[in-house]
């Protein structure tokens, strides 16, 4: 049985199938999306009790993502980037994203966020 829905959404194949078959030892069930249109319509066939979303989608950034999705889900969020700055992590707080995985970051990191939730830290990359 799963411990937790996820919806990861990361555009980059070879990385979200590795991030899916990590979450998925860890007892996870996830859906991939490789862009926002199909994370919408996943999260509203799915009802994932995370998001895990790659910051830069070809279609449109994580933020327009969620607020898109505003009114329509109130779980959890995860955001993944390569290139913070103040400005995306100021934005992701404003949008009640309290754990910002940085890109490269080890699988635990991603584990410890999904899995353990109500420890919530900025971890991972340099």
């Amino acid at each position: 049985m799963a411990i937790r829905k996820v919806l990861l959404v990361e555009d980059e194949p070879v990385l979200a199938e590795n991030l899916r078959a990590y979450l998925e030892t860890r007892r996870c069930e996830v859906r991939v999306a490789h862009d926002g249109a199909s994370a919408l319509a996943l999260a509203a066939s799915f009802g994932p009790d995370i998001l895990v979303l790659d910051y830069c989608l070809p279609d449109m950034d994580a933020f327009q993502l969620l607020d898109t999705l505003h009114g329509r889900y109130h779980g959890e969020r995860v955001l993944m980037t390569g290139h913070p700055s103040g400005a995306i992590c100021d934005d992701a707080a404003h949008r009640g994203i309290v754990n910002i995985l940085l890109k490269p970051f080890p699988l635990a990191d991603l584990g410890r966020v999904v899995c353990k939730p109500q420890v919530a830290r900025r971890v991972g990359g340099d």
